[in-house]
């Protein structure tokens, strides 16, 4: 071997060992080649090429969301999605990018690690502040180095930089509006900090930013993330459906391309199941009761997607997820007994029919699951329950034939209240380990049950003759 073909070969080996290092292992393998930038760099792009991909016209129709091409050409997508944590806090920035000797990886390995295992869309929630100020990112919580094309000017170019990173593995954006200030996740749109006309003026800045072909995988906005103080068709300064509609028509006036993810609200309920009456609290985001009679309407057909949330014990545990017990003064339930498979099922199926499952009946908007999920490997219930609700919920969402659902969450620092039902403190999953670096093998396993959801697909690209930047703007 000559000396110079030698030298060439420990440089790519040595390129391959380094991305190598950041890779996250567990799940899939996968056949796809990695991106080698001019500088020998694998894995590690300074800027992601241009797919050549349309924005498609996304549509909520027939029970299903569709990816419509400029030419007529439709896709049916179901969604294998997950949440992704970190930009709708005080770092603005999302969680796992600090690659370091130890831990973290970068968004290249994030992305390709969801791709191999078919999870076709994240949730990223945002800030509502952040985006009218363009905040300025953790610069701490990032290596630059090894995040070559992730931007940390600032808010706008970070979250641009990230869809593109999503975009090279066909994976779909879905934008949560999710937290007015980075200290106030908002019970409402709009606060005495952040008015209504703000919150606007954040869509107008999404729209005008990222409604293009370069960033053809934006699907939607989550238009406010539960908003657990909303009411529903009372015509209040409170009610949701008025809200959400005033905000999907701006979304709409400035990309007429998104969908518009609706979430429900909050509310107290009595329902008879198995002969007994269960008193109950929705769950944030879940209470959709009134969308039949009062459903959302926006200014273009085919654009509304319901999105609500269904949690598990280790969220709260709901009475009717068990057989008995006493609740406490922390929420916690005494005594609690567990449900067989076939009841805990059955309750999961009735209270989600209740709160929303009713509008898939309806074959028109599309419904799938905007938030669900857990604790999973390390549920401490004897016989598991929270871990099954997780399993129900998938089960529930393959075979009604809804649209999918986004798991919460990627992100190991996802914490929650109680494990088991009876014991509340502070609890930490996702579906990667601490080290971002390892994948959570029996969640993952678990969550391959989504692999059976009709139409799951990666996102459809339809090649335009010349890609357009449209009013996207410099990263």
């Amino acid at each position: 071997m000559h000396t110079h073909t030698a030298s060439t070969a420990r440089q790519e080996a040595y390129a391959k060992r380094k991305a190598g290092a950041s890779a996250i292992t567990g799940g899939a393998s996968g056949s796809g080649s990695d991106l080698v930038s001019d500088d020998g760099e694998v894995g590690n792009p300074k800027s992601y090429p241009d797919m050549g991909c349309e924005l498609p016209d996304y549509q909520s129709k027939d029970g299903h969301i569709y990816a419509v091409a400029s030419n007529g050409t439709e896709v049916a997508v179901d969604m294998k999605g997950i949440n992704w944590f970190g930009m709708e806090t005080g770092t603005a920035i999302p969680l796992g990018l600090w690659d370091n000797s130890q831990n973290g990886t970068t968004a290249y390995q994030i992305a390709y690690f969801l791709e191999k295992n078919k999870f076709n869309a994240v949730r990223l929630p945002l800030c509502i502040n952040w985006i009218l100020k363009n905040q300025v990112p953790e610069s701490t919580l990032i290596n630059t180095a090894e995040n070559r094309a992730i931007s940390i000017k600032n808010y706008r170019s970070l979250l641009k930089s990230l869809i593109k990173a999503l975009a090279y593995r066909k994976i779909g954006v879905l934008l949560s509006l999710h937290t007015l200030t980075s200290t106030d996740s908002g019970g409402l749109w709009y606060s005495d900090n952040i008015t209504q006309s703000d919150f606007l003026d954040a869509v107008d800045t999404l729209t005008g930013d990222l409604c293009s072909n370069t960033y053809w995988n934006v699907i939607a906005l989550d238009l406010k993330n539960e908003p657990y103080e909303g009411t529903w068709g009372d015509g209040e300064d409170t009610d949701w459906r008025v809200g959400a509609q005033t905000i999907g028509n701006r979304m709409l006036e400035g990309c007429s391309n998104w969908m518009g993810f609706v979430e429900g609200i909050y509310a107290s309920h009595t329902l008879t199941i198995d002969d007994t009456e269960y008193s109950f609290y929705d769950w944030y985001g879940s209470g959709l009761q009134k969308a039949n009679e009062y459903p959302v309407e926006f200014t273009t057909e085919n654009k509304v997607v319901y999105a609500p949330h269904y949690y598990t014990p280790a969220v709260y545990p709901q009475t009717y997820l068990y057989g008995g017990g006493t609740s406490g003064d922390n929420g916690a339930l005494e005594d609690y007994v567990e449900l067989s498979n076939s009841t805990l099922k059955t309750r999961i199926s009735t209270t989600m029919d209740e709160m929303f499952g009713f509008i898939a009946d309806n074959k028109s908007a599309a419904l799938l699951l905007g938030e669900f999920g857990g604790l999973y490997a390390t549920d401490l219930h004897p016989e598991l329950t929270t871990k099954r609700c997780t399993d129900y919920s998938i089960d529930i969402m393959v075979e009604n034939g809804w649209s999918g659902g986004f798991v919460w969450s990627l992100n190991p620092e996802s914490a929650y209240q109680f494990n088991p039902a009876d014991t509340y403190g502070t609890f930490t999953e996702g579906v990667l380990e601490d080290d971002w670096l390892t994948a959570n093998s029996e969640f993952l396993e678990g969550l391959e049950a989504m692999n059976d959801l009709e139409h799951l697909r990666m996102m459809p690209c339809f090649e335009t003759e010349a890609s357009d930047s449209g009013s996207s703007g410099s990263d």
